[in-house]
């Protein structure tokens, strides 16, 4: 693009000197000295508009080096900018860009290598918007090709961020391979939304820690969790397979769903053996509460209140999920 702005200002130049060169040598009016100026640089050979002095000629020689020169330069490039599909480009990158304006409470995905694909993969599951940051060409136009929403540029840095659509973001996945970039992106956008939830990806502890404490919410190291679930299903293959089912299988339509207490919520302020949820909605179970200093309870006491602020995590399928959130 950049290419293309030179080449037109190129060509525009040239037809500007050439015009008040010859209004003031000639003393042609505006409209004469231009058409001169394009005969002269297109090499047509018409006759000229009027007698040159030799003053005149000297410029016209002047102008025709410089015109083939710059202007043949100025096509090339233009033609070059249409025949290869820039134009195409452009507009496909107009296109994106509208797409990110209007992204809300979308999930900006950092790097699209192994761990990048399987998380795209979940989120296309399950309909959630996301964009991807990615700075190898070759895996722009693999995800782009795939209809997916992708922004080629340095996840690191505060500007690509800012077109990702980090201020008006629910969450940042960094799974960058180095560990440093990491860092760097979570610095980077927790300082640019407070409030945006933040997971990140690290090799080992020391840089799980400096995660932590640069504002991830949560820090997931591949090598811990392969381990642990390689251990589990030595230990206990079925409870693994069972959950593994019930979290991610789409055919039980099962599935956990965190769901506030809101103030308005006729629920608000009751015991929970005495809101009546599971009648309410034909089923849902509540397996778990998150009170608002963060701390979670696993089967949660009947006697616990619902107060306003709280975190259901709740068990159902869509039906009885959406019936709970109508009553909460």
């Amino acid at each position: 693009m950049k290419k293309v702005v030179i080449a037109i200002f190129l060509l525009v130049l040239i037809v500007i000197i050439g015009s008040f060169g010859y209004v003031v040598i000639e003393k042609w009016d505006f409209f004469d000295s231009l058409y001169m100026t394009i005969i002269t640089i297109g090499t047509v050979g018409f006759h000229e508009v009027g007698e040159l002095s030799r003053i005149g000629r000297l410029f016209t020689i002047g102008l025709i080096i410089f015109g083939i020169g710059f202007g043949g330069y100025a096509f090339a490039i233009l033609a070059a900018f249409i025949i290869e599909g820039d134009i195409r480009n452009l507009l496909r990158g107009r296109k994106m860009e509208k797409q990110l304006s209007k992204l809300k409470k979308h999930i900006i995905v950092c790097g699209y290598g192994k761990t990048g694909s399987e998380i795209i993969e979940e989120f296309r599951k399950f309909n959630k918007p996301f964009v991807v940051i990615e700075n190898d060409s070759h895996r722009v136009n693999e995800l782009k090709g795939q209809g997916w929403l992708v922004l080629e540029g340095d996840a690191t840095e505060d500007e690509t961020l800012e077109k990702a659509g980090v201020k008006a973001a629910e969450g940042l996945i960094a799974t960058l391979p180095e560990d440093a970039d990491n860092v760097y992106i979570v610095l980077t956008a927790r300082g640019m939304n407070p409030k945006l939830r933040i997971i990140a990806r690290a090799i080992d502890d020391v840089s799980s820690r400096k995660l932590l404490r640069a504002g991830a919410d949560k820090v997931v190291s591949p090598y811990s969790i392969a381990g642990k679930r390689m251990a589990r299903l030595i230990l206990s293959p079925g409870i693994v397979d069972f959950l593994e089912v019930m979290a991610l299988s789409q055919e039980l339509e099962l599935k956990v769903e965190e769901i506030p207490v809101k103030k308005s919520s006729p629920i608000a302020n009751k015991r929970l053996n005495e809101s009546n949820i599971k009648a309410e909605t034909d089923g849902a179970t509540i397996i778990g509460i998150r009170d608002t200093a963060g701390k979670i309870i696993v089967n949660p006491p009947g006697d616990t209140v619902l107060k306003e602020g709280l975190i259901l995590y709740a068990l159902g399928n869509s039906a009885q999920i959406e019936k709970l959130k109508k009553i909460t």
